[in-house]
């Protein structure tokens, strides 16, 4: 009896009709860019009641119809079209909007409906934009059970294979620079094989993706100057364009050799580059010139008793180093900014560079070990490290293998003022590790927070690099000739105003 009282209390809404009383959040919804036969994000935009009252739209649809290449849910209702649309008085209902398209269906990969929103007197008109890209799409095979191609990358302690999802290209392949590529999973490059990227070429992955490089494979990136190659995550609003951690990293594993990046702009995963050691002739692993990358959420490279060489490297805003290189091995860097002014909480040994001669890791049973190898050379010339901690650079040293580096003509950022590092091989005035180095001084780069590390006219950077070291990369990473002016960093110094 209760519960049929109390509803018969209830009160009834009425529902009346609008007369022009909606108004829209906005008039344009662009989608940014979108990539053919792949569903976009969901974007939103709401419907405002302004009257006191339950008013009903008559009809919500794009001037396609049910052909609309776009998807919508209003007020929880998923479909195309809408009729009889409700909104209490004074209050407002949610629309979120997706949109699939294939690009060889249109005549403009700039594609646009107008969203009619229409009641008792009034049509309102929202612009739905969208950019289609074209692009070629590279992925693992899908089974019919559902399950996914994998490759390996490891083994765990038992010797069971550490697998993900993936697919290995077992002939020499060229990524092209026609259209954009899209990679879905890990894309191994099969021993033996070459990968190689056109200049100009733009590829983007899927979250959880990444490329590795197999024993006796390698990578060949050949942008050039103007026609970077870029390598980032497929998620193209203006939100995601700095969050790291959105895709894996490019893995040099042990054995690899040759590998090239030339020109290349690497941003936004969790690790840009992982080179691990060379071959048992000691071949190179990695030459690395002119390349930026940006917005990790752990390391900008990391080596471990590798080979690499690089100059012209642009590098900043990193959960963990810019640079770190452990267990030792064989590196040469020379005209390089090595920068870290990301906001995560860093200490050390999370250096803007950070070198050491051993690595902690895990033996069979669990237990923690330590392996050490001979650090045969580090030398870092005519370079930048800095960043907005105190210390952003710093070396470990295990006495059991030999620790060789040496830091030429740098700009460093190094503020120690209680002196807490009494190690040799951390004293600045030690000339078995450091020679005309230049600490704590203002680098004057343009924008940290944009990535923009051009040095200005008031930088400590200025005319402080060895001339000699110069003389063997004349050109700066925009192609300027800085031999006139040999100062340390990537770049040579420049007016921001012109």
């Amino acid at each position: 009896m209760i519960a049929v009282l109390q509803f018969s209390c209830r009160k009834k809404f009425k529902i009346y009709p609008s007369y022009g009383d909606f108004r829209l959040s906005t008039d344009t919804l662009f989608l940014d860019s979108v990539f053919t036969r792949i569903s976009s994000p969901a974007y939103t935009f709401k419907i405002y009641n302004t009257s006191k009252k339950t008013i009903r739209l008559n009809r919500i649809q794009t001037n396609q119809g049910e052909a609309s290449f776009f998807r919508f849910n209003v007020d929880g209702v998923p479909g195309k079209t809408f009729s009889n649309v409700t909104i209490p008085p004074e209050d407002s209902i949610y629309v979120f909007v997706e949109f699939t398209a294939d690009a060889s269906r249109l005549s403009d990969p700039v594609y646009e409906e107008s969203l009619l929103i229409s009641d008792e007197s009034t049509i309102d008109t929202l612009l739905l934009t969208a950019f289609v890209k074209d692009a070629y799409f590279l992925y693992p095979r899908r089974y019919a059970d559902h399950s996914v191609d994998s490759i390996q990358v490891g083994t765990y302690q038992d010797g069971t294979p550490i697998r993900v999802a993936g697919f290995m290209i077992r002939s020499d392949t060229t990524i092209t620079a026609d259209k954009p590529t899209v990679i879905y999973g890990h894309l191994g490059v099969a021993p033996g094989k070459t990968l190689t990227v056109e200049a100009g070429a733009h590829i983007y992955f899927h979250f959880n993706s990444g490329i590795v490089v197999y024993e006796n494979a390698s990578i060949r990136i050949n942008g050039q100057l103007g026609r970077e190659v870029i390598l980032e995550d497929d998620r193209m609003q203006p939100d995601f364009e700095n969050v790291p951690g959105m895709w894996n990293f490019i893995w040099l594993k042990q054995g690899s050799l040759n590998n090239r990046i030339n020109y290349a702009i690497i941003k936004n995963a969790v690790a840009g580059v992982i080179a691990y050691p060379p071959n048992q002739n000691g071949d190179q692993v990695l030459e690395i010139n002119n390349t930026q990358i940006y917005n990790m959420s752990a390391y900008g490279m990391i080596a471990i008793a590798s080979k690499v060489s690089g100059y012209n490297l642009i590098f900043n805003n990193f959960g963990g180093s810019a640079l770190s290189l452990q267990l030792g091995g064989n590196y040469n860097f020379n005209h390089c900014t090595f920068a870290n002014y990301s906001n995560a909480i860093r200490n050390l040994p999370f250096s803007a560079v950070y070198i050491s001669n051993f690595y902690q890791t895990y033996d069979n049973q669990g237990n923690e070990t330590i392996l050490v190898n001979d650090l045969t050379q580090c030398n870092i010339n005519n370079s930048i490290i800095y960043g907005n901690r105190p210390v952003e650079f710093y070396a470990e040293k295990n006495e059991n293998a030999d620790f060789s580096f040496r830091l030429s003509h740098n700009l460093v950022k190094f503020d120690d003022p209680q002196n807490q590092f009494r190690q040799d091989y951390l004293d600045w005035n030690n000339p078995t590790y450091f020679s005309s180095n230049i600490l704590n001084e203002n680098p004057d780069f343009e924008s940290t927070e944009e990535n923009k590390l051009r040095i200005g006219l008031n930088s400590a950077a200025i005319n402080i690099g060895d001339p000699s070291i110069t003389a063997q990369f004349p050109l700066d990473i925009r192609g300027v000739n800085r031999t006139d002016s040999p100062d340390a960093g990537a770049y040579k110094h420049t007016d921001f105003d012109q």
